[in-house]
């Protein structure tokens, strides 16, 4: 029963926190759209048919200027809904003013049935094949190519800035990790190394083959390049000394080497390891450490992005899909709120930092168009070279969600560590 209970828990903090990382997401979007005039047909928490609830309506006005078509087409689909229902009659409507006719239009902030996802639909994201979509009065291209691109912006500006939000107050009331460079034993994984061996959280290492160790980096950096050799490991346990045979085991992709004061270098190369945590203590700091530590994550995750670039060796350390994000965030409720906290603040940066590659359809993508039109003097890229486009970034996304899958199902079968500790908070060292 108490497995169930978890399992379902697991699913509710799934849905709730992609609900709340989505609409933060969707809200740059569409406060950026309104910003600048752009039409907003819809603000969706969740996919699919039929919108379940209406929880909102707001109605706002559009100027129509000359040439401007004051009605779209009710088939229209936009790039972030391919089911896109049909626009009631009500929410539209042409008004008289004294300064002019103006487009009186509703925003319906809905939910629908799959909620994993959502979306804000802005009139006029199809371009057509006479350009037609310029002319739709607040219509997403009638806008200049510099509009265009802070309001794809806004979307991961958005989701980085959220992230950040929920980790800067988090640090300040949890504290965060310190480093200890003492030769201690940390969390151990089970089925590691030291797993194996029989070493426990919290054995402190006194010598290797004979050599004595006054620092968890010399015991580390013996251990990294003794992968398959059995090493003697001499341990205080609770002032009891217990000798122990350890064999490291070699990583199966390349990983950072550490320095002599546990700091990440560039130097990056396959490792034996224990399969334990390097030990630490958890320290308060002030809001402008904490603010400091919070804008690291998104400048850390574009590294690690260009890391793979750079090393694609690294990729299966680097990524995860749907079964990778439900495992961790299962093993995340144990903690409980400040872990589970920790992992949407992580997320929502990595949405973000995700969404600016620029990668048909991602905004990243898109906003790279909007940039091609800059330096084009506004000019609007032909509708084959859009298509162009389009069709090369979908393929790109295809194989990297691909990739991504192969990946989560190949875990399934090596899910042997454990989570012995919550998600690490950032470690000053």
């Amino acid at each position: 029963m108490g497995q169930i209970f978890h399992y379902i828990l697991t699913a509710v903090v799934l849905v709730v926190m992609f609900s709340v990382l989505v609409a933060a997401h969707e809200l740059g979007h569409y406060l950026f759209a309104r910003v600048f005039n752009m039409g907003v047909e819809e603000f969706a928490i969740g996919f699919g048919k039929p919108q379940l609830v209406t929880w909102m309506k707001r109605v706002y006005r559009v100027p129509l200027r000359s040439g401007e078509v004051p009605e779209i087409h009710h088939d229209e689909v936009s790039r972030t809904d391919v089911e896109a229902s049909i626009r009631p009659p009500e929410d539209v409507r042409v008004i008289d003013t004294p300064e002019g006719q103006v487009l009186e239009e509703t925003t319906r902030f809905t939910i629908r049935p799959w909620p994993l996802g959502g979306f804000v639909r802005i009139k006029g994201m199809v371009p057509e094949e006479d350009g037609s979509e310029t002319t739709i009065a607040g219509g997403f291209y009638s806008k200049a190519p510099w509009q265009r691109l802070v309001v794809l912006l806004a979307g991961p500006a958005f989701s980085i800035l959220a992230g950040i939000a929920i980790l800067v107050p988090l640090f300040m009331i949890e504290g965060t990790h310190k480093y200890l460079n003492v030769p201690r034993i940390g969390a151990v994984r089970s089925n590691g190394a030291a797993f194996k061996a029989g070493l426990k959280e919290n054995d402190l290492v006194k010598s290797i083959d004979g050599v004595p160790i006054p620092k968890f980096y010399t015991m580390n950096k013996i251990v990294r390049d003794s992968a398959g050799k059995t090493l003697t490991f001499v341990v205080d346990r609770g002032g009891k000394e217990l000798t122990l045979l350890v064999t490291p085991e070699l990583e199966e992709n390349e990983s950072n080497i550490l320095d002599p004061d546990l700091n990440v270098t560039r130097e990056v190369r396959k490792q034996a390891k224990l399969g334990t945590e390097i030990p630490y203590t958890t320290e308060t700091i002030s809001f402008a450490k904490a603010a400091s530590l919070a804008v690291s994550y998104p400048i850390e995750a574009v590294e690690g992005l260009a890391g793979v670039v750079r090393h694609p060796s690294t990729l299966k350390d680097q990524v995860g899909g749907p079964l990778t994000i439900a495992k961790v965030t299962s093993d995340t409720v144990k903690f409980g709120i400040p872990a589970i906290l920790q992992l949407a603040a992580l997320l929502s940066i990595s949405v973000g930092v995700f969404n600016l590659l620029p990668v048909m359809p991602l905004d990243g993508g898109q906003m790279a168009m909007a940039f091609a039109e800059m330096f084009r003097g506004g000019k609007r890229l032909s509708i084959q070279v859009q298509g162009a486009l389009s069709t090369i970034g979908l393929m790109c996304m295809i194989a990297l969600i691909g990739c991504v899958l192969f990946i989560d199902f190949g875990r399934l079968g090596h899910s042997s560590n454990t989570v012995k500790d919550p998600p690490p908070k950032k470690a000053n060292k």
